[in-house]
């Protein structure tokens, strides 16, 4: 079997920065993506001929099978997640698809299979202590979180009983440019000169860059050690919350107002508010849970993956938030 890889999910935020990878370390990519899919990261690399376009769906089995053909190696990145998503829809893609994707990696023969996961499996302000590592209880807090665990399940029985070389890479917020998610909140109030600091400024968050996770991804590709084995993917350390949005207004150049807010005062604010946006037929913007991940956020301990693989992330917030904040403004988003 030739050398190329099929990445699901391509033309997202992290999948595009996953085909660069392969594109830099000259193996072929098969990037998978749906009709509607924006080509702009992609299409440099298809017009050098650096990777191919095959256009298929999570809840098109038939096309996974097709896309598989011919691969050795599968980075599966694909998958749904948004405030009002029906249970449905999380089950369709997230977990049976990704069924579909393992059968016929298993009946092609497929050399490795890496499932981009999330810590959403852990859920979120259950921890003792706020430390995670790879022992932690799973314990999901949204369907979203429900659905990858299941995903997650799916995989590693695939390696048991069907002897498919696994990993899965579980990375928290992942920030960095091409981002239109995750801390984009975060710009969007410091812009209109908002700081507000949950849970009376005891927040803490981790995030990881971009870069970081895909250098994970490299470092597990590189060793058979990572078979079979999870990793979480976090950034450098713990962040207060505070410090995150002075970094965004510092990168903006406003001074925004920082107060405190009870977390209990904003799940009942925005409940309100997405009762609203409903009635007006307009898509949530935030739930109430997600605050969950800035008011809770856990210390994500990645002693696993320098052991086993050597990899540490490199970029800390200082120096990943500016860049972000660049390329937000530079795209005309924030």
């Amino acid at each position: 079997m030739s050398e190329k890889v099929l990445v699901t999910g391509a033309t997202g935020f992290l999948g595009s920065y996953i085909v660069d990878s392969y594109v830099k370390r000259g193996i072929p990519v098969r990037a998978m993506a749906r009709k509607t899919s924006n080509l702009n990261w992609l299409q440099p690399h298809l017009d050098a001929g650096k990777a191919e376009l095959f256009i298929g769906s999570m809840t098109d089995h038939n096309s996974l099978r097709r896309a598989v053909q011919g691969v050795s190696r599968i980075v599966h990145a694909a998958a749904v997640i948004g405030p009002d998503i029906p249970l449905r829809v999380y089950q369709e893609v997230n977990v049976e698809g990704t069924r579909a994707l393992l059968d016929a990696a298993v009946a092609e023969g497929v050399e490795r299979f890496t499932l981009i996961s999330s810590v959403s499996v852990y859920g979120y302000g259950y921890t003792p202590g706020g430390i995670v590592t790879e022992e932690t209880p799973q314990l999901p807090s949204n369907p979203y979180g429900a659905s990858k665990l299941a995903q997650q399940k799916l995989v590693f029985e695939a390696y048991r009983r069907r002897g498919l070389p696994v990993t899965a890479i579980e990375p928290p917020v992942i920030y960095g440019p091409r981002a239109r998610v995750g801390i984009g909140e975060a710009f969007s109030l410091v812009k209109k000169r908002l700081a507000p600091l949950l849970d009376y400024g005891r927040g803490r968050m981790n995030l990881v860059y971009v870069s970081d996770v895909v250098g994970l991804l490299e470092a597990a590709d590189a060793s058979d050690a990572a078979i079979g084995e999870r990793f979480l993917a976090a950034g450098p350390r713990f962040a207060p919350h505070r410090e995150i949005l002075e970094l965004v207004a510092q990168s903006l150049d406003i001074r925004p107002i920082y107060f405190p807010v009870p977390l209990i005062v904003t799940k009942i604010a925005l409940t309100g508010n997405n009762a609203f946006l409903k009635l007006r037929g307009k898509d949530i913007f935030l739930k109430p849970d997600y605050f969950y991940k800035w008011s809770k956020g856990a210390d994500y301990r990645m002693d696993k993956a320098k052991n086993l693989l050597g990899w540490q992330p490199q970029v800390d917030i200082k120096e990943g938030i500016p860049k972000t904040v660049a390329w937000f403004v530079e795209s005309k988003i924030v």
